[in-house]
């Protein structure tokens, strides 16, 4: 039942962004400059209104691993965008290590890559987060996820880089990744996808990495938190409140 070893080489990566001209030039390059190279950079741009979207065209026009996901009809937020990408795509198979590196953030160096298919060399490493510091060089708040049995009423914590095998995310249902009027939660996307994902790997298949991989760019003015932090309060208790998912057997994945 072992995978051959091809079969972890390639990396999806998930870069989602919302009018990031000043800084998804920047967090591309890191992602080009990566020594471990055969990636695939999903990069959705969520209905942007300023220069970002031909900037990323300019950057990409001759490098085929970079894909610019044409955008949907209305807003999907992170969560639906990252769900186009990965539910039905043919092109990632179900035990390929997904990255979120997201278009206004950045890698610190270009062993990321390298750090994280190391992890994910062990059959039994499912999900991975961790850790981030702050573009001013504070550290950042990522911590190794315990207490798994109780996840969603401690604090939030399962935070940057955040990796993830595909058969995961396809294991969520897809309407906890929607909010009661069912359009795709628009604040605190990451709960609505982390929580499930860390419930069903159980504490077994979950590792927590040291280093620092990803850096968090704090100046961005439109960072959720700064815009409204009412709606990401009541998104993330109505996403607390939801039942937790039951650990996935093994099987899942043969």
């Amino acid at each position: 039942h072992h995978y051959q070893v091809s079969n972890r080489h390639h990396l999806p990566l998930l870069t989602g962004f919302y009018n990031a001209e000043n800084y998804i030039e920047r967090c591309l390059t890191t992602i080009k400059n990566q020594k471990h190279t055969d990636f695939t950079c999903y990069i959705t741009h969520d209905h942007s209104t300023d220069n970002s979207v031909e900037v990323v065209r300019e950057f990409i026009k001759d490098d085929s691993r970079f894909v610019l996901v044409e955008k949907s009809e209305k807003k999907l937020y992170q969560t639906g965008n990252f769900d186009t990408v990965i539910r039905n795509n043919p092109n990632i198979k179900d035990n390929e290590v997904l990255i979120e590196v997201d278009g206004d953030d950045y890698l610190p160096d270009s062993d990321v890559f390298t750090r994280i298919n190391e992890v994910y060399k062990n059959d039994e490493v499912w999900i991975a987060n961790g850790s981030f510091k702050y573009s001013n060089n504070q550290p950042g708040f990522s911590q190794k996820q315990t207490g798994f049995d109780n996840l969603r009423n401690s604090r939030f914590t399962a935070s940057h880089i955040r990796t993830w095998r595909a058969f995961l995310w396809r294991s969520i249902k897809e309407e906890d990744l929607r909010d009661d009027n069912g359009d795709y939660w628009q604040w605190s996307g990451d709960l609505c996808f982390m929580y499930p994902m860390l419930e069903m790997s159980g504490e077994k298949h979950y590792r927590f990495m040291d280093e620092i991989n990803y850096v968090y760019n704090g100046e961005n003015p439109i960072n959720e938190h700064k815009i409204d932090m009412t709606m990401v309060n009541d998104h993330a208790f109505k996403i607390r409140s939801k039942k937790p998912y039951k650990k996935l057997q093994n099987e899942r994945i043969r």
